[in-house]
C-alpha cells in the first residue's frame, strides 16, 4: 500500500468580533455569569461584578482531508437465467449446460474488474483528540502563517496540541484502509490531500463578585459571539516552545509507524519532509 501525504500547514481563522465588541458582550453578561440565584435572590448590581482579565487565546484542531483507491479483481460465478426450453448455451465458443433448477440457468465463471473509491474529512480536537464537530469554522475567513509561535503577540496566548499530527494522520488512514476480498490487488492508495492545524480566536473573561469573595469565567468565540460559561480559573500563558517540528512530528521515522506491520510505503508532505531531511 502506499500513503501520500500533502502538504501540512497552519491556518488562522480571523475574528469577527473585535476586542471592543466582545468587551461590550462581558460587560452584559456580569450578572449571567454567576446565575440564577444572583439575579433573582441576592439580587446583584452590575456595578458589584468587574472584569478582572481580559484575555484573547487562539485554540487549535485539526482538520484532515483524504481519499483512498483500490483496483483489483475478484473471480465470481454468475447465474444466468434463460427460456425454459433452452437446456445449453454456447458463450465464446465454450458450451454450458442449463442447470435445470426453478430459475432455468446456467453458471458462468467471470473475473469483475474492480474499483473502489472513499473520502473522508476529518476534525479532531487537538487537545484530547476526540472528533468534534466544528466544521462550520472551515468557511469562516482565514490565512496560512509560516509557524505557530507568528501567533504569538500582543499578549495573545497561542495554547499548543496535545495531539500531534502522526496521531491524525494514522487516525485517517485506519478508517480508510479496507479488506478486500480479491483474487488479486493491483493498486491500494490513500491521498492524505491536507494535513491542517487550525488555530480559532477564543476571548475569555474572568468576573470577580468582590463583596462575595467569588470568580466566574466566561469564554466568548470570536468568530459566532457565542458566550460559553466555564468553571475554575481562567488558562494562563503556556509556556511550551512553540516549533512546528514538534506539532507536525511526521518525519521517515514516525511514518513507519502509522501501522505497524504493514507493507507501507509513505511519500511525505511539505513540513514533513523538511523534519526528514534535518
Amino acid at each position: 500500500m502506499e500513503i501520500n501525504i500533502g502538504d501540512e500547514r497552519i491556518m488562522v481563522l480571523h475574528a469577527r468580533y473585535s476586542a471592543d465588541q466582545i468587551r461590550e458582550k462581558a460587560m452584559a453578561k456580569r450578572i449571567e455569569a454567576f446565575g440564577m440565584i444572583a439575579k433573582l435572590i441576592q439580587r446583584v448590581q452590575p456595578d458589584d461584578i468587574k472584569i478582572t482579565t481580559f484575555q484573547k487565546r487562539f485554540e487549535p484542531f485539526w482538520f484532515v482531508v483524504a481519499s483512498s483507491h483500490y483496483v483489483y479483481d475478484r473471480r465470481h460465478k454468475y447465474h444466468v437465467e434463460v427460456a425454459p426450453k433452452v437446456h445449453a448455451v454456447t458463450v465464446h465458443g465454450n458450451k454450458y449446460l442449463v442447470m435445470g433448477d426453478i430459475n432455468n440457468s446456467f453458471e458462468l465463471e467471470a473475473v469483475n474488474h474492480c474499483t473502489e473509491e472513499f473520502k473522508r474529512e476529518l476534525i479532531v480536537d487537538a487537545m484530547n483528540g476526540n472528533e468534534v464537530d466544528l466544521k462550520k469554522y472551515l468557511n469562516f475567513p482565514k490565512s496560512e502563517v509560516p509557524d505557530i509561535a507568528a501567533l504569538n503577540n500582543e499578549g495573545t496566548i497561542v495554547v499548543p496540541p496535545e495531539i500531534l499530527s502522526s496521531f491524525v494522520v494514522r487516525k485517517m488512514v485506519l478508517q480508510l484502509i479496507k479488506t478486500i476480498q480479491a483474487d488479486a490487488i493491483h493498486e491500494e492508495n490513500i491521498f492524505i490531500s491536507e494535513v491542517t492545524l487550525f488555530y480559532r480566536p477564543v476571548y475569555a473573561i474572568e468576573y470577580l463578585w468582590k463583596d462575595k469573595n467569588k470568580k466566574k469565567v466566561v469564554e466568548f468565540d470570536a468568530l459566532t459571539g457565542e458566550a460559553k460559561f466555564e468553571d475554575g480559573a481562567i488558562k494562563k500563558q503556556v509556556t511550551k516552545a512553540l516549533e512546528n517540528n514538534i506539532f507536525f512530528d511526521l518525519g521517515a521515522d514516525a511514518a513507519g509507524t502509522l501501522i505497524p506491520g504493514a507493507n507501507l510505503v509513505v511519500k511525505l508532505g511539505r513540513m514533513a519532509a523538511k523534519k526528514a531531511i534535518h
